[in-house]
């Protein structure tokens, strides 16, 4: 009788993750912004969303994610993937190389290609804010990067320093548009204005509804607002705003209409 080999192969959630990560394009988009030397035996791209994959799927530190993707029939390509070419020294270098990439211009075409493709409502933008706790020395040799500071510490750690990381999403389907990290000791008041002007160049409108917390209503902030149209008179943005200030006695907005 002739005997057979059999393999198993994982297929899980992959296929419907891998599809997702195609309709944003995820792979053209580091190759653009992340290539790789000519010599080298795998593209950036292929280990950024192989690791983009991982955490979606298991979330596998580096040096097991070779050892997950080898259970899976295919990986991520057209063609099988050799996952042993996916050590955690190339994954490690892929990283290193995204973070010299302009990860911005990444996070502002991936945004773009979500709203396009599923069609996302912009209306309205929700932000927020957390703090991003560092417990150690680290060397900034950047003189432009963010700074770790003492700050409001979101994790009651008070004795450690950190960094405020800002995300705006949207309000149908809550997906990442845009995010910004400052200094630990940065206030979220001071955050909104770039923000709103971020989104607003990043929309193409001012007319949206931007959602915060109350850190959003200062003089400052809300007078920018609704001098770059961001409060039309009788939208439901200046509603909203002039609700808001008269329930807390605030008089920036008392002659909307």
């Amino acid at each position: 009788m002739e005997q057979f080999e059999t393999r198993y192969s994982q297929v899980d959630v992959l296929p419907l993750v891998k599809h997702f990560m195609d309709e944003l394009d995820l792979l053209n988009l580091f190759t653009k912004y992340v290539p790789a030397a000519p010599d080298c035996l795998a593209e950036h791209a292929e280990s950024l969303c192989i690791l983009t994959a991982n955490i979606i799927c298991e979330n596998k530190p580096l040096y097991k994610v070779c050892e997950w993707l080898a259970k899976y029939s295919d990986g991520l390509g057209q063609d099988p993937v050799k996952a042993s070419l996916f050590n955690d020294d190339r994954l490690a270098r892929a990283l290193s190389a995204l973070f010299q990439a302009d990860h911005h211009s990444i996070m502002t075409e991936v945004s773009g290609n979500a709203i396009a493709v599923h069609n996302l409502l912009t209306d309205e933008i929700h932000n927020d804010s957390t703090s991003v706790t560092f417990i150690g020395k680290y060397d900034i040799p950047d003189p432009e990067a963010v700074k770790l500071k003492h700050g409001h510490n979101k994790d009651f750690r008070p004795d450690c320093k950190q960094v405020v990381f800002g995300l705006n999403i949207t309000a149908d389907g809550h997906v990442p548009l845009s995010y910004k990290l400052f200094d630990g000791n940065t206030t979220d008041d001071v955050t909104h204005i770039p923000n709103w002007n971020g989104l607003r160049a990043l929309l193409g409108k001012e007319d949206f509804i931007y959602v915060a917390d109350c850190k959003l209503c200062s003089h400052k902030n809300l007078i920018h607002i609704a001098g770059n149209g961001g409060c039309k008179h009788g939208s439901d943005h200046a509603i909203l705003l002039k609700s808001y200030t008269k329930y807390n006695n605030h008089p920036v907005f008392k002659d909307l209409g």
